[in-house]
């Protein structure tokens, strides 16, 4: 057999002796050096990432057992984020500690919720804590969808304008460079030039949605059934969703915030408390 000269996808010209014995090795010298000017040449091919399997952007059912997937910022508030298995309900509806517990869904051990006693849901007055994380939006996608396991009992008033009294859960969706500050509640508006963060409203409770305020205290509340089990959440994000004005992009970084604040006057417990996150895009 012939020499042949040949082009690979290297760029590299050279001889191929693939075809040509040289004892009991077959063309070791050209693939070698085929290999070599690849490597000292840089031309290894560009993998593109791998997108997240079934368009995920951020999961976490907190099987870990702790919230090393997020940025937790609790500071020195009497109440704090932890995770945890010992979840418990509103103790007959008086929201006094003693519950009974309760079984987090889809076979989960662990939940994350706020706690005053590093065990359990239950929580203190006078704390506003929060925990985050980061997704970057691919470019094309149309929407999110963001599910989750809660549950919470709180007080609220009957108003839908008082966003910054009594005590319930909210979310967040801002850009990274807004990071919310322990001991700080956020009201729906964003107050700010721009406005760089948005309350999450809509969901799957219709049509109590209550100002995106997460709590079950009384009936007008996002569901009032929440006090005692579980309450499964979808919440659809798009640029004309309400609360999300300002804060919708697409091939750029957003930052989403689980936040609880409280008062200093009644308890009725349990606390905000979620499970089995989840983060979608749809393009």
């Amino acid at each position: 057999m012939g020499r042949s000269h040949i082009k690979g996808n290297s760029g590299f010209l050279g001889l191929d002796k693939r075809g040509q014995y040289s004892g009991d090795t077959v063309g070791s010298v050209s693939v070698q050096k085929h290999y070599l000017e690849r490597r000292l040449g840089h031309f290894e091919p560009i993998i593109p990432p791998t997108p997240p399997a079934g368009n995920i952007l951020f999961e976490d059912d907190f099987s870990t057992g702790d919230l090393s997937k997020w940025n937790v910022v609790n500071g020195s508030e009497a109440s704090a984020w932890i995770v945890g298995t010992d979840v418990r309900d509103s103790n007959g509806g008086t929201g006094n500690e003693g519950g009974s517990a309760v079984t987090i869904p889809s076979g989960q051990t662990y939940a994350a919720f706020v706690s005053n006693n590093g065990t359990n849901n239950y929580y203190d007055p006078s704390s506003d804590v929060h925990m985050y994380f980061d997704v970057t939006i691919p470019l094309g996608a149309t929407a999110l969808t963001l599910t989750f396991d809660w549950m919470c009992f709180g007080e609220r008033s009957t108003s839908t304008t008082a966003y910054l009294n009594y005590d319930l859960g909210y979310i967040m969706m801002s850009p990274t460079t807004f990071t919310p500050v322990a001991g700080t509640k956020y009201d729906d508006e964003g107050t700010g030039n721009p406005r760089n963060w948005a309350r999450l409203i809509g969901g799957t409770t219709a049509p109590n949605d209550d100002g995106g305020r997460f709590t079950s205290d009384g009936a007008g509340s996002r569901d009032s059934g929440a006090q005692d089990v579980f309450v499964q959440e979808t919440i659809t994000i798009t640029s004309t969703n309400p609360g999300t004005t300002g804060t919708w992009c697409t091939n750029c970084d957003r930052r989403f915030s689980f936040s609880w604040m409280c008062d200093g006057s009644i308890q009725d417990n349990p606390s905000f408390t979620v499970a089995n996150v989840v983060l979608k895009y749809e393009d």
